[in-house]
């Protein structure tokens, strides 16, 4: 019977791949099935190599973020390099609502032991609920230089710009740290971003986003994702001198920026960030990331307002980054590298695809695992089995977000408004049809 089956295989597999004899095929029907063999052949061949040239870039990466992590990550800078005459800081902070740990966060700012920095707390309108607090804290700290501005421009199209724009053109210092709400300062953070952009060329020191554990579960996703996915590429491209520079919390020259049309200019894209760090590297300026990094701290947080916010960037990165994020991006995900890898694998080699994939998948949470501890500082604060659960469902999330982000890439819901973004990034406010739908 085994003997019986093998030859049918071999029969069907014969006429699959050559067709009936030959003396009954004609020449071209014979050379095209011919051709076929020989496509879907090269095609698997170029697959290969590409899934080869994928993992190989993935691990170089991961590699290199890995060990720039172990050595320069949470490493002091001497204060005394900044010498007597210290450059002042202009700190804006873009303000809209409160949240539980907003006051916490505000006041990290006014308790910063640095000798001469200035905040500009920017609002939307001066009915905001946050002013209590800044006027609370102002009275707290009277020898601190505090001042509020409200409206922004309503030429601009971007919410965070539009806010923070005026406090921007009136910083009097040269340097200027732009701190979104729910960062958390300390005054080693500032000096070591102040020396890192005291460095010839120099034009911009930022952070790598993180994220304050709290009890929730959402919370640890938010952590993993910060100092796992996120971490895996950041810090490898900024060492080879990428320009990979994220908004939450970035010190920069304004000189430098007023020659790329200053702040208010990039505010016609949302992703203001972006363009802006893309001028001044196209200039020849240098990115520094700071050795600290950004850590939002905010009360509560949720899987959907995870997803949402994943959605949002992702899209916008679709927009920008077309090809990287559709094609690059979600190929180099741990999941989707390690089925390819095992697919293509088993079809060269004969290995086993379930055997190496779970290997692969072993691998990769090791070097997550420490290379959260390196973002951490120390031991994380929740257990093994809460960080597995944590970055399996981050991984599965990822291809949910993909798959979300793609289905409607141009419309992004951004608090109160809902924005058509275009190809290369330029934003329309959609005043109508989408503005309370959830995208």
């Amino acid at each position: 019977m085994s003997t019986s089956c093998q030859s049918l295989s071999e029969t069907l597999h014969s006429l699959i791949y050559h067709g009936p004899p030959a003396q009954i095929v004609p020449t071209a029907s014979r050379q095209m099935n011919l051709f076929d063999e020989q496509g879907v052949s090269y095609l698997l061949l170029v697959l290969g190599v590409f899934n080869l040239m994928m993992y190989v870039m993935s691990f170089t990466f991961i590699l290199i973020s890995l060990f720039y992590g172990k050595l320069y990550l949470h490493k002091k800078v001497d204060p005394d390099v900044l010498g007597d005459d210290v450059p002042g800081v202009s700190i804006v902070k873009p303000l809209m609502g409160i949240d539980p740990l907003l006051e916490t966060n505000l006041e990290s700012h006014f308790t910063l032991k640095y000798p001469k920095f200035e905040l500009l707390l920017c609002f939307h309108d001066d009915q905001d609920p946050a002013i209590n607090i800044v006027n609370r804290l102002q009275q707290k700290y009277p020898k601190v230089e505090a001042r509020l501005f409200f409206h922004g421009r309503e030429d601009i199209i971007n919410p965070m710009v539009q806010n923070m724009v005026q406090g921007y053109e009136a910083a009097q210092y040269e340097y200027v740290w732009i701190s979104s709400s729910r960062i958390l300062a300390s005054t080693e953070i500032l000096q070591d971003m102040v020396v890192k952009l005291q460095q010839p060329n120099v034009a911009l020191v930022h952070q790598m986003p993180f994220y304050i554990h709290t009890s929730n579960f959402a919370s640890i996703v938010e952590k993993v994702y910060f100092g796992c996915a996120l971490a895996r590429y950041y810090l490898a491209f900024n060492v080879l001198g990428m320009c990979c520079v994220t908004g939450m919390s970035y010190v920069f020259k304004k000189s430098i920026l007023e020659q790329q049309k200053g702040l208010g200019w990039y505010g016609q894209y949302l992703a203001e960030d972006f363009f802006l760090t893309k001028a001044m590297h196209e200039r020849g300026h240098k990115f520094v990331v700071s050795a600290f990094p950004a850590q939002q701290n905010v009360s509560s947080t949720s899987v959907e307002s995870f997803v949402g916010r994943m959605v949002r960037w992702l899209r916008l990165r679709l927009n920008m980054l077309t090809v990287v994020a559709s094609i690059l991006e979600p190929l180099s995900d741990c999941f989707p590298l390690g089925i390819t890898s095992g697919c293509l694998l088993y079809h060269f080699f004969s290995i086993d695809p379930v055997i190496f994939f779970c290997c692969h998948v072993c691998v990769w949470i090791v070097i997550d695992y420490i290379q959260l501890c390196n973002v951490q500082n120390g031991p994380l604060p929740f257990g093994k089995l809460k960080f597995l659960a944590a970055w399996f469902t981050r991984e599965l999330l990822s291809t949910f977000v993909f798959l979300k982000a793609v289905v409607n890439p141009h419309r992004i819901k951004w608090g109160k408004h809902t924005y058509y973004v275009h190809m290369g990034g330029h934003t329309e406010v959609e005043r109508h049809s989408h503005a309370s739908q959830d995208l």
